[in-house]
C-alpha cells in the first residue's frame, strides 16, 4: 500500500483525521444535549436529535485516537530506541500539553465563569487559576464536580488526550527495556491473527464493563494540573492503544487489509449503536441491579467502535490517491485541529445564546467555523506549520487581555 511519507499510511492517517471531526462535533452538540447537564455552557435550547449525534460521536473516536497511536508507536520505538522514543513524545505531547493548558485552555475556564453569572476580567480569572499548578494531588470528582473545579482551577480539557498517551508510551518504553527488542518486531509470514484480535477485543469490552461497575461513567479523575481522566473509560483506552499495537505487529493496513464489505461494518455499527443505547438506558433504570447492562454496556461501546473503525478503514481504503484524505498534511492537520478548536467552539456557544437560531444553525455553527478556521490557518502556515500552534496560542491569550478587560465588558 502506497504512503505520503516514510512511516506513513494514507488510511490511518485518514482514520484519525476522522476521528478528529468526530471529537470536534462531539463538543459541538454537547450545549445542545438534553441528558448532559454539566457543559460549560447552558444554552436553554436543547434537541433530542443531538443526543443521537453525541451517542455516535462519544461511541468510538478516542478508542479510534488510542488505536491509531498505539499502531505507529511500536515502529517509532523499534526506530529510535526508548531514550529517543520518549524525547520525542515529551516534545510532540508534554510542550503542548503544557503550554496550552496553561495558557490557552483557561479560555474555556473564563467563559464558563462569565456563564455562571462571574464579573471579574480574564486576567485577574487567569491569575487565580495559577496556584492549582502546585495541586499535585489525586482528586475524585463527579462529572457536575469536575465541571466546577475546571472553572477554578487549571484543567487540560480535551488535551487528557495527550497526557495519558504520554502515561502510555512511557509504559511501552518500559516494557521494551524489560522485554527486549522482539516487542518491538513484526510477526511476519504468521497471518493477519484475526482470531486472536477478536479474543482480545472481548477481553477489552468485559474490562470496559468492568471499569464501568467500578466507576460511575461521568465521574473524572486530576492528578495534578496536567492529567484529567475518565477512570471507568481507561481499561478501553488501554486495550485499544495495545490492539493498535497488535495491529502494527501482524502487518495490517500494509501486508493485511481490514476485511469486509462496508454494508457488513454498517449494519454491525447500526446495531451495536442500538444495544450501546440500549444498555446505558437499562443501567440507568437498573440502580443496584445494573451490573449486567453496565457488562453489556462495555461490550457494546467496544463494539461499536471497532464496527466504526472498520466501516472507516474500508472506506478510506476505497479511496483514489487524489483523495482529500490522503493528502500529505492530514496527519499535521488533524493533529493541530485536536489541538486548537475546543476554546472556539466553547465561545462560540456562549455567543450564540440567545439568537433565536435553530439548534441545527448553531450545532453546524460551533462544529463548521473552528474546523474551518484550524484547518485554514494551517494552509496559510503551509511550511511553517510547526509555529502555527504558538502564534494562535500568543494571539489568543493576548486578545482575551485585551477584550476582557473586566467582567462588565466580558458580558456587555
Amino acid at each position: 500500500m502506497p504512503t505520503v511519507s516514510p512511516g506513513r499510511i494514507p488510511p490511518l492517517d485518514a482514520l484519525r483525521f476522522a476521528g478528529v471531526l468526530a471529537v470536534v462535533a462531539l463538543h459541538a452538540g454537547v450545549a445542545y444535549s438534553t441528558v448532559v447537564p454539566w457543559w460549560y455552557v447552558k444554552d436553554p435550547e436543547k434537541s433530542r436529535w443531538v443526543d443521537l449525534v453525541l451517542a455516535v460521536a462519544d461511541g468510538f473516536p478516542m478508542p479510534l485516537l488510542f488505536a491509531v497511536s498505539g499502531f505507529f508507536a511500536l515502529p517509532s520505538l523499534n526506530r529510535r530506541g526508548a531514550a529517543g522514543f520518549v524525547a520525542g513524545k515529551v516534545w510532540r505531547l508534554l510542550v503542548p500539553l503544557i503550554g496550552l493548558t496553561v495558557l490557552y485552555c483557561p479560555v474555556i475556564a473564563y467563559v464558563d465563569f462569565l456563564d455562571k453569572g462571574g464579573r471579574a476580567g480574564f486576567f485577574e480569572h487567569w491569575l487565580a487559576l495559577l496556584p492549582s499548578l502546585a495541586d499535585w494531588g489525586f482528586r475524585y470528582f463527579s462529572g457536575t464536580q469536575a465541571t466546577a473545579a475546571s472553572r477554578e482551577m487549571i484543567w487540560p480539557y480535551h488535551l487528557w488526550f495527550l497526557a495519558m498517551l504520554f502515561v502510555f508510551c512511557l509504559a511501552l518504553a518500559a516494557a521494551r527495556g524489560v522485554a527486549g527488542p522482539g516487542l518491538t518486531r513484526q510477526m511476519a509470514g504468521r497471518g493477519a491473527g484475526w482470531g486472536r484480535f477478536c479474543g482480545l477485543a472481548c477481553g477489552v469490552g468485559l474490562a470496559a464493563g468492568l471499569g464501568q461497575l467500578v466507576w460511575p461513567d461521568a465521574a473524572w479523575g486530576r492528578l495534578g494540573p496536567f492529567l484529567a481522566f475518565q477512570p471507568a473509560r481507561v481499561p478501553q483506552y488501554v486495550g485499544f492503544f495495545l490492539l493498535g499495537a497488535f495491529a502494527w505487529r501482524r502487518g495490517w493496513f500494509v501486508t493485511h487489509a481490514v476485511p469486509g464489505g462496508l454494508w457488513r461494518w454498517g449494519i454491525g455499527a447500526a446495531v451495536l449503536l442500538v444495544l450501546l443505547v440500549a444498555s446505558r438506558i437499562a443501567a440507568t433504570g437498573a440502580g443496584s441491579n445494573a451490573a449486567g447492562f453496565l457488562v453489556a454496556h462495555g461490550l457494546a461501546r467496544t463494539g461499536f467502535a471497532l464496527a466504526v473503525m472498520g466501516l472507516l478503514a474500508v472506506a478510506m481504503a476505497r479511496t483514489g490517491t487524489q483523495s482529500l484524505w490522503r493528502r500529505p498534511g492530514v496527519s499535521a492537520a488533524s493533529f493541530n485541529l485536536y489541538l486548537l478548536h475546543f476554546p472556539p467552539i466553547i465561545v462560540m456557544q456562549y455567543v450564540l445564546i440567545g439568537t433565536g437560531l435553530p439548534i441545527a444553525v448553531k450545532f453546524a455553527l460551533c462544529f463548521l467555523v473552528p474546523t474551518a478556521a484550524c484547518l485554514g490557518l494551517g494552509r496559510l502556515f503551509g511550511r511553517r506549520r510547526r509555529i502555527l500552534v504558538p502564534v494562535v496560542v500568543a494571539v489568543v491569550f493576548g486578545l482575551c487581555l485585551a477584550l476582557w478587560r473586566s467582567g462588565g465588558l466580558a458580558g456587555a
